[in-house]
């Protein structure tokens, strides 16, 4: 029998209970043998600040054990479990193996209906990948990001996001049971406008003419089509430039703020500590 881990206590390896998963990407692979180092149950009441999502690719692993959500998965299946929703998982007891490997990450804000899968049971997406084929490029996808996420380069963050966005795009693509909500033509010429003119002040009234619309349908479109509201859609991804651009450039971050519409300073650093938590500075020295 499996013990059960509160995960709240403080701990440096993410295979490890009470790992606090505070970067926007955290890869991994989990080799659960057992009576190994690792064999023992994750139970997140909570969940956590960002989502996992998860692929089983040897043995079978144990979900929401003796409830009516009960389920099993298997080589091939995948997990994705969002924001703030329970975590109660480890290797079934029936079996001596559960191999499985995994992603954590801060979602973007334009990946909004690439999060929406059409099986959910307990708030939990769950998918299973029916060709080789398809499990063979997942996989190495998965393998990539974890390697990618580890090299600490300069673009190491950056390019294992590119990657996460194909397995999520792959994903969308084998769930044939999840309706499809096009974007409406009109909010994707917006969101094309907003990243052309980033440091701009970027008014609703503006961008409802340019959607043809009155700004109360279009700022109530905008939140259907893409989850959240305008106004924060346009921070997310100034952040993200912002993340950028003190990676990839020497700009000091008085210019960075100014290349991105903030006229003051402080109120940049304020914006970018609350999304990430970190200054730009510390985010700066965290990827000299």
């Amino acid at each position: 029998m499996l013990h059960k881990f509160d995960t709240r206590e403080p701990q440096l390896d993410p295979l490890k209970p009470g790992y606090p998963f505070n970067a926007h990407l955290v890869a991994g692979s989990t080799p659960i043998h057992k009576h190994g180092d690792l064999d023992f149950w994750i139970n997140r009441a909570s969940g956590l600040k960002g989502f996992i999502i998860n692929l089983t690719v040897a043995g079978t692993g144990l979900v929401f054990p003796r409830t009516e959500d009960e389920r099993r998965v298997h080589p091939g299946d995948m997990m994705l479990l969002p924001t703030g929703v329970q975590h109660d998982y480890g290797r079934a007891p029936e079996v001596d193996q559960w191999h499985h490997r995994w992603i954590y990450f801060r979602p973007r804000a334009t990946w909004s209906e690439w999060l929406k899968w059409a099986n959910l049971i307990a708030g939990v997406g769950f998918l299973s990948i029916d060709s080789d084929a398809s499990m063979q490029r997942i996989e190495s996808l998965f393998e990539d990001v974890e390697r990618v996420s580890h090299s600490e380069t300069m673009l190491s963050e950056e390019l294992s996001f590119n990657l996460l966005e194909q397995i999520l795009i792959r994903c969308c693509e084998l769930d044939t049971n999840r309706p499809q909500f096009p974007i409406d033509k009109r909010i994707h010429q917006v969101c094309q406008y907003i990243h052309e003119h980033l440091g701009s002040e970027l008014s609703i009234t503006e961008l409802s003419k340019i959607a043809c619309m009155s700004n109360s349908r279009f700022s109530h479109l905008f939140k259907q089509q893409l989850g959240v509201p305008v106004r924060q859609w346009i921070e997310d991804q100034r952040v993200s430039l912002a993340r950028q651009l003190l990676i990839t450039t020497n700009l000091a971050v008085n210019q960075v703020s100014r290349h991105l519409g903030y006229q003051d300073a402080l109120y940049f650093s304020r914006v970018f500590k609350k999304k990430l938590g970190v200054s730009p500075r510390e985010y700066r020295e965290g990827h000299l």
